[in-house]
């Protein structure tokens, strides 16, 4: 039996987080640069993030959530179950990250001033406006060797190293706390309370033909189960599904 699992956050902090490691993971998925195509997605990928990163200081977060992690490691440190070896490089790793966030700049403070990005970013947020008669500079840039421009897109990628670190140190942390359990939705449908959690994750069998979608937020949510429809597209699921669902 096949499984998946979905996530969604509860507010706009977890949201922007989980935004910030799907773009990641794409663009150094992308960063071989194999193709003229596979390029361009870099390019777009690359300014989604300098987008989100714009739009949303998150740094200050980073560092609070880095803090409460080093808080919670430092409690779990005096029960007798948890391993010593284990918990130190985490304890570890949540103080370097402080620190090296502390001293860090704005995440996108270089890439937003870079004199060959900033007017491709311009073009690639209009529709078709990365033809080659629009941006030349970009059709120099796609045929210089391959060496040259693995360089660049490697100092360019090299800007988010930090940024990558904390945030998956962060969602790693948030997953580990949540305990999957069984819990079932009659008629597709499911709602409940929260101590004030900031992800649900949910675990379902594809086999189901179902999806779920959630409403909410850090006090209370729901979450309803569909399935796709010829007709109006989706239409909510009336079957009994049996989940795993685990509160971080």
């Amino acid at each position: 039996m096949t499984e998946l699992t979905y996530e969604h956050p509860l507010n706009e902090k977890l949201r922007t987080y989980l935004r910030l490691e799907y773009l990641l993971a794409q663009l150094y998925s992308l960063q071989a640069l194999n193709s003229e195509w596979q390029q361009q997605a870099f390019f777009n990928t690359l300014f989604d993030l300098i987008e989100v990163l714009d739009r949303n200081d998150i740094r200050p977060d980073l560092i609070k959530d880095c803090e409460r992690c080093e808080t919670a490691l430092v409690a779990w440190a005096n029960h007798p179950s948890v391993s010593d070896d284990k918990l130190q490089p985490v304890l570890q790793q949540a103080v370097r990250l402080q620190s090296d966030l502390l001293r860090s700049n704005k995440f996108v403070g270089n890439l937003k001033d870079d004199k060959f990005l900033a007017p491709l970013r311009q073009r690639f947020a209009i529709p078709g406006g990365t033809c080659y008669f629009d941006v030349p500079q970009l059709h120099y840039w796609l045929n210089l060797p391959q060496s040259e421009r693995s360089y660049m897109a490697e100092q360019w990628c090299a800007e988010f190293s930090l940024l990558q670190q904390a945030v998956s140190f962060v969602l790693g942390f948030s997953r580990q706390k949540g305990q999957f359990t069984d819990v079932t939705a009659d008629n597709g449908f499911y709602q409940s309370n929260t101590d004030q959690h900031e992800l649900l994750r949910i675990r379902y069998p594809l086999e189901a033909g179902v999806y779920p979608t959630v409403s909410g937020n850090k006090y209370r949510y729901a979450i309803r189960f569909m399935q796709l429809s010829d007709d109006s597209g989706r239409c909510s699921s009336e079957k009994t599904i049996c989940f795993k669902l685990a509160s971080c």
